[in-house]
């Protein structure tokens, strides 16, 4: 598994990160038996800090899309 950050912005107690996750599809995934397939995950985090600590996370990402493509044979 590797991630690419493509951009990430900082401000006061607020991170928002564009990022890319590749990996393999190698073992079970949220029910999903290993399809061997190799995905990415494109994702967009907001992550608000207190004391140095997630406090609140939301984000965006493709997510849906990588489960039904590695649901299929």
């Amino acid at each position: 598994m590797s991630v690419e950050i493509h951009d990430q912005i900082a401000e006061g107690d607020r991170v928002t990160t564009r990022k890319t996750i590749r990996a393999t599809h190698q073992g079970e995934f949220m029910g999903i038996p290993a399809s061997n397939k190799k995905v990415e995950i494109h994702v967009i985090d907001f992550i608000s800090l207190e004391d140095a600590q997630y406090a609140e996370a939301l984000g965006s990402s493709n997510l849906a899309d990588v489960i039904t493509f590695i649901s299929t044979k």
